[in-house]
């Protein structure tokens, strides 16, 4: 039934944002509006399903900054967790696939960075678009793993983040999101309520990761991290104080 109701509102929500944002297109040069607009339209979403955000850790961060934002995947939910915990004009970079998804995909697509994981080509490109939305100061988040998890665990991390991080010049900062797996997996169409955490710990400098192999360092680095935050939750708890955020 919580999936009946919330698929019900989020299409609603989904047509009703679509319109708008289409219709701000014309007025919105530097295209903000889709950040502002995807951030009440997770609110609603999570309202409904009854489902809360919290954040740990957002005062390491700077908002005046742009950031690499590099997080696991777990979940559908895992995308308006981040849009309500970081609550910053951020760019996803996506599957082409979404961009099938009507309205949805199509708004989606536009306003962030899709792309193409079997054309390798066409994955160089898409990085060299990112780099250039963050020269413009805008912040970008890749979920490192490239899909959700079936299990729950931590799939290999990819590259790519970390090379568009060293790039473009940037710091990278870690995310981990908890809790989300345990509300909706991946190929189940079950919603059950509870707390997506979302841990941010302090952005990494990149200038020590500009050695051949600096990528591959820091993406290793990333993953450790993010596994002891897992490994934090499933022992003694994370033990920092959260700040509820929806």
């Amino acid at each position: 039934m919580r999936f009946l109701v919330g698929a019900i509102t989020a299409g609603m929500m989904t047509l009703v944002s679509a319109v708008f944002y289409l219709i701000s297109i014309p007025f919105d040069s530097k295209n903000r509006s889709f950040s502002f607009i995807a951030y009440w339209w997770s609110r609603a979403v999570f309202a409904v399903t009854g489902i809360k955000v919290r954040a740990v850790g957002l005062e390491k961060i700077d908002a005046s900054k742009t950031y690499v934002y590099v997080s696991n995947h777990a979940s559908l939910f895992d995308i308006p967790a981040v849009v309500i915990a970081i609550n910053r004009y951020v760019r996803f970079v996506a599957k082409k696939e979404i961009a099938r998804i009507p309205i949805f995909g199509w708004v989606t697509a536009r306003a962030n960075i899709v792309v193409d994981r079997k054309s390798g080509p066409d994955s160089a490109r898409s990085i060299e678009k990112a780099a250039r939305r963050i020269a413009l100061g805008e912040s970008v988040i890749m979920f490192a793993e490239g899909t959700r998890t079936r299990d729950g665990s931590l799939l290999p991390f990819k590259r790519g983040a970390f090379s568009l991080a060293i790039n473009a010049g940037v710091p990278v900062v870690p995310l981990t999101i908890l809790g989300s797996y345990e509300i909706m997996r991946k190929g189940d169409l079950a919603v059950r309520k509870g707390v997506i955490t979302i841990v941010v710990d302090r952005p990494l400098d990149i200038r020590e990761y500009r050695e051949k192999q600096g990528a591959i360092t820091l993406m290793n680095k990333v993953r450790d991290i993010i596994e002891k935050n897992y490994t934090a939750k499933k022992t003694v708890g994370l033990g920092f104080a959260a700040q509820n955020v929806s």
